[in-house]
């Protein structure tokens, strides 16, 4: 027998349109769960993120762990207070682990304001485990604390790269991401992000990771407004502006599905 009720919100991120984008959960909460009982519950859900709400703070879970930031879950969360919950404030300033985060909405586009994710440059013949694991020479690589980013030389290699899930589970930073230049007018580059250490074997599209890999390929292009598009099975663009060490990453979102969740 159910204790008690708590309403929850699937959401397409980084897209208008349905069965595209990032799909995240949204968790609504009177107060904190332990947490494991929230691990529980997004392993449950079993999306690549569920973010759960106290108010205007925000955690975010894979399923079987929890992060410190993740982009396509907060827009999820901004587009459930701000069209469903109809909350007042405009931006809506989330309090997290990885400190405050502002998110602005204009005309059912939401931008958010998220810290750049420093990267240095590594000496490729370092790390010959990423080849093997890719399958695809990396023009060259750099590292952020979480994550591997790895240049590639077309679009197609990034399309076509079908990485050793078990293998990279195995190296010591968590996530990777391969990114190349656009070979179409409007986008100005290409990524794809993979994190099967933390329970997602390909994330769709990954706020986060243009935290990385915009502002590098703002210097490469020498532009501070770009335009990113994450070619996942799903796809999604997102729009990145750099700005005095931060990321500006604007997208859409829209509304799968509402329900419960019985505890």
């Amino acid at each position: 027998m159910s204790v008690f009720s708590l309403p929850v919100y699937y959401v397409d991120a980084f897209t208008d349109t349905l069965f595209q984008g990032n799909p995240a959960a949204v968790v609504l909460l009177e107060k904190w769960l332990p947490d494991e009982q929230l691990i529980s519950i997004a392993a449950e859900i079993n999306l690549s993120e569920t973010a759960f709400l106290v108010g205007v703070h925000i955690r975010w879970f894979t399923p079987i762990m929890e992060v410190k930031l993740c982009g396509h879950a907060t827009l999820a969360a901004s587009f459930v207070l701000t069209k469903i919950m109809h909350h007042p404030d405009n931006p809506i300033i989330f309090q997290s682990i990885s400190g405050e985060l502002t998110v602005s909405e204009t005309e059912n586009t939401f931008t958010l304001d998220f810290p750049i994710l420093e990267c240095k440059l590594a000496d490729n013949a370092q790390y010959p485990q990423l080849t093997k694991i890719l399958g695809v020479e990396i023009e060259q690589l750099w590292l952020a604390k979480d994550r591997y980013i790895c240049f590639l030389s077309t679009v197609e290699h990034v399309k076509n790269c079908q990485p050793d899930m078990l293998k990279l589970s195995q190296l010591p930073l968590p996530g990777l991401t391969i990114t190349a230049k656009s070979d179409n007018n409007k986008v100005d580059f290409v990524s794809r992000y993979f994190a099967p250490a933390k329970g997602v074997n390909e994330d769709p599209v990954t706020g986060t990771s243009h935290c990385a890999i915009a502002p590098l390929w703002a210097k490469r292009l020498n532009k501070n407004s770009l335009v990113g598009h994450q070619i996942s099975a799903r796809g999604g663009l997102v729009k990145c502006d750099i700005e005095n060490e931060r990321v500006k990453l604007t997208g859409k979102a829209t509304l799968f599905l509402s329900g419960t969740i019985h505890i």
